[in-house]
Parts: C-alpha cells; sequence; structure tokens
C-alpha cells in the first residue's frame, strides 16, 4: 500500500513538473512571439481619441500616450509645445496639422563654428527630449512661420533632444522666413540629436531670409535642419526651396551633421536611406559655399557606421537673387 502511495506520489509531482514547464513556455512564446508584454504596456497609456484630448497632452507632457483613433485638426492653429513622453501613434493619423506659432521653449543651437544662439522651435511639438514619437502619421502638416529671432522648424519637433522618432510617416509643406544669424527647415526634425528610424517623408519645405544686409547661416534637411541625428531606413521624398542671403547648407538627410557642443562624441549612424526629389536654392554672397547634396549639405564629424544609402536628388542652384523661390 504504502509502495503505491509512492508511485501515485511521484506521478503526481512529474505531471505538476510537466504542467509547469508547458505553462513556462506558453508564456514564454506569448511574450516573446506575439510581443504580449508590449501589447499589456500599451494598456496602461492614456487613450487619445480627440482633437481635445491631443492637446490636453500639454499638461502632462511626461506621460505616455496612444491614439485610439485617426485625428483631424482642421480649423484648428495648433500651439506647439514640449514633450518628454511616449506617443505611441498605433498606426493611425493625424490630419491637418496647421501651426503659425513658435512655441514658448527656447534651446542652445550652434552654427557649424560653434557660434551658440538662444532659439525659437515649431513643430507637433517645439521640443522633445527624452520623449519617443512611434507608429504616427502626420498627413497635411502645413507649417508657416515668420520669425525674428533663430528658429529651427520641423513636422515632429522644431528641435529634438536624445529623443526617438520611429515608423512614422510625414506629409506637407513648411515655410520659415527668417532673418536672424541662424535659422533653418527638417522635414521631421528641425534640429538636434536622437534616432529617426523607418520614417517615410513627402515634404515641401521653403525657406527665406528676409533679410539682404546680414550673412546668415541657413540649414535645410529632408529629414533635419541640423544637428548629428543617426537615420536609418527613412525614405524621403523633398521638393525644397531655399532663398539665402548668407551661407546654404541644404541636404537630402541633413543640411549640417555636426555633434554639439564642443568636445561631444558620438557613433553616428546613417544608412539604408533613399532620398529622391530636389532642393533648388540661391546664395547671394560674394563668399559663396553653395553646400547642397543629395545626403549631407555640409559634413563636420565622421559618420561611424554608413551604408546602403541610394538617391535620385538634383541640386538646382539658381543665380537670380530677386525673386523669392517658391513651388
Amino acid at each position: 500500500m504504502a509502495n503505491e502511495v509512492r508511485k501515485h506520489s511521484k506521478t503526481g509531482i512529474l505531471i505538476a513538473a510537466l504542467i509547469i514547464v508547458i505553462l513556462g513556455a506558453a508564456l514564454y512564446f506569448a511574450f516573446a512571439g506575439f510581443d504580449l508584454g508590449h501589447k499589456l504596456e500599451l494598456m496602461t497609456y492614456k487613450r487619445i481619441s480627440t482633437p481635445e484630448e491631443l492637446i490636453s497632452i500639454k499638461d502632462d507632457p511626461n506621460g505616455k500616450y496612444i491614439l485610439a483613433k485617426d485625428i483631424d485638426l482642421a480649423g484648428i492653429d495648433w500651439v506647439p509645445f514640449t514633450f518628454n513622453g511616449i506617443l505611441e501613434g498605433n498606426g493611425h493619423t493625424v490630419s491637418n496639422l496647421k501651426i503659425t506659432q513658435t512655441g514658448m521653449s527656447e534651446r542652445r543651437t550652434y552654427d557649424g563654428n560653434m557660434k551658440e544662439y538662444d532659439t525659437v522651435f515649431a513643430g507637433m511639438f517645439d521640443v522633445i527630449e527624452g520623449a519617443e514619437v512611434r507608429n504616427l502619421t502626420l498627413s497635411g502638416v502645413n507649417i508657416d512661420i515668420a520669425s525674428d529671432a533663430p528658429c529651427f522648424i520641423g513636422s515632429v519637433a522644431g528641435y529634438m533632444g536624445n529623443s526617438k522618432i520611429l515608423n512614422c510617416s510625414v506629409e506637407g509643406t513648411l515655410k520659415l522666413m527668417a532673418h536672424d544669424r541662424m535659422f533653418g527647415v527638417g522635414g521631421v526634425a528641425g534640429y538636434g540629436f536622437g534616432r529617426i528610424d523607418s520614417v517615410n517623408a513627402d515634404i515641401t519645405l521653403i525657406c527665406i531670409d528676409t533679410d539682404r544686409d546680414t550673412k546668415d547661416e541657413q540649414f535645410m534637411g529632408g529629414v533635419c535642419a541640423a544637428g548629428y541625428p543617426d537615420i536609418v531606413c527613412c525614405n524621403i521624398k523633398i521638393d525644397g526651396y531655399d532663398s539665402d542671403h548668407g551661407y546654404v547648407h541644404n541636404g537630402g538627410l541633413v543640411g549640417m551633421f555636426q555633434f554639439y557642443p564642443k568636445g561631444t562624441e558620438h557613433d553616428a549612424e546613417i544608412g539604408g536611406n533613399h532620398v529622391s526629389g530636389k532642393i533648388t536654392f540661391f546664395e547671394d554672397n560674394e563668399d559663396r559655399r553653395a553646400y547642397c547634396d543629395a545626403y549631407i549639405g555640409e559634413r563636420m564629424e565622421r559618420i561611424e557606421y554608413w551604408w546602403s544609402n541610394s538617391d535620385d536628388f538634383t541640386s538646382n542652384e539658381v543665380f537670380e537673387y530677386d525673386v523669392d523661390l517658391l513651388p
């Protein structure tokens, strides 16, 4: 009788152990194979379904948000604000983003000689720092800024600090009229650093220098106007127009690639990108430099990982300076 009990006990233990192994394997494949952990995390994000809820992100800029549906911003003059959290687009579209003013935040920017400027910004966010924006489409972007201060604009953000923009699409027109020493237009981000990965952009960029007397530094990039972002697996279609009475730095990806501030080190990566389209520009300046390239207008730093970039790009320089260039 005792032997029978022991046999049953051993059998029960083996069955229990087998069940634990099966359950463990099932949980592993659920979390690893079906990304269940990420899906459970997304359930904790605040759901955004209306323009009003999207605007309210500014009240808690460190939060985590997920779009529950497409959002149309038609009729709203969007006011840019600083964002430090996570915005999960969840495959949805924010359409008709219209911006006519810069945000309240300022950050320091640097020209090619490391001169410093207190700068204002415009984009869906004026500044993102330590943030993530992912799986989001911006359609019908219309940014039209006139600035008397140094200024950068971009569809997602005017300034990007150690942030990520992942698996997003942007489409629209960005226009900046400025004159104060340093300014620029980027298709995705205006100025900064971080990672921009798997982004599609179909953008028209316009930058007009409104002062013939000041030799400014102007920047235009299909992804980022100036800075040192890692750019990977992006597809950029650009139609750019740059009218400048100073020095131009135009690129299908980045206008000027430069680490900042002085002494910064970074293992930069730019790879797997395709650029198509053109930038039409003039540089009304006797001390001409006229940087315009399919990828990077002026490269100031070593790019550690450069791989598999391709282009169908035209640099179209104009030598008549009396009329601003427009689409």
